[in-house]
């Protein structure tokens, strides 16, 4: 059963199911698959591109846990939280199928050269495996884009992972639409380089109690500063504004019972 949360309908199941029912989606442009956390929230509400994005995605997941715990109270006792790096796990995790085609977009080389390394040791034919890194500033170069487009067409790509950070991923893929053909695609940040094993993920335990946030900010403090200290206070706001519009709308006034059909008309006074 779906839950609907800040207007966003989430996607219910694991990993292994949302990928399952992305791929039987129609290919005939990119399944995104997006993961909603406090800061996607935010920029929702402030950027109109990356709601066209998160609208027209095949698959919405809960991943950070305060929405996970919102979700909760308003009734989604059966909600699961499905990461980015739930959803890498789950593409990774089966025997290579015959077909797949894996396109990644990564922060770096060398994400890029140990993703490939592993999924080689693991069984991956090498010539299913691409990757690129795309420079600064690539989702507003149309040249470079056309380009990115035709790479991933060529390659015959069946699963495009980018991990270059939201809302920049989401944006790029729903612009180029049906220019990429129609692979899963998966916007995952930073999920892409914990699975090159370049950057540590939280503990367990931090990641069950809403502390995996604290994990990242203590390995990051200067890039992620402002996300958790400044801009996550806006959820607040967002969240007043809804409450204070529930409460003004105005309730519809009763309509008045008609009169039977039946009645009978009182005689005329001569």
């Amino acid at each position: 059963m779906s839950l609907r949360l800040f207007d966003i309908t989430f996607t219910p199941g694991t990993a292994a199911d949302i990928l399952a029912t992305s791929a039987r989606q129609p290919a005939t442009r990119p399944r995104l698959i997006v993961t909603a956390n406090l800061d996607h929230v935010v920029t929702l509400s402030e950027n109109a591109a990356f709601r066209k994005a998160y609208d027209g995605a095949v698959a919405h997941t809960l991943d950070g846990m305060p929405l996970v715990w919102m979700a909760r109270l308003c009734g989604g006792t059966t909600v699961q939280r499905v990461t980015g790096h739930d959803l890498i796990a789950a593409a990774f995790a089966d025997p290579w199928p015959a077909g797949r085609q894996i396109f990644l977009v990564c922060s770096s080389e060398a994400v890029g050269l140990h993703l490939t390394e592993r999924l080689v040791s693991e069984g991956a034919p090498r010539a299913s495996i691409a990757f690129t890194v795309p420079p600064f500033g690539f989702e507003n170069d149309d040249a470079y884009s056309a380009d990115l487009c035709a790479a991933v067409r060529t390659h015959g790509t069946t699963l495009l992972v980018l991990g270059v950070g939201a809302p920049r991923s989401e944006i790029w893929v729903d612009r180029q639409g049906t220019r990429l053909g129609g692979p899963v695609v998966l916007a995952v940040g930073e999920a892409l380089n914990v699975a090159a094993g370049l950057v540590p993920r939280a503990p367990a335990l931090m990641q069950r109690i809403g502390l995996e946030w604290f994990f990242r900010f203590w390995h990051a403090p200067h890039r992620l500063f402002r996300r958790y200290f400044v801009r996550s206070w806006g959820l607040f706001g967002i969240v007043l504004r809804r409450s204070l519009a529930r409460k003004t709308r105005p309730r519809p006034h009763p309509t008045p019972p008609r009169p039977a059909s039946n009645a009978r008309r009182a005689p005329d006074t001569p």
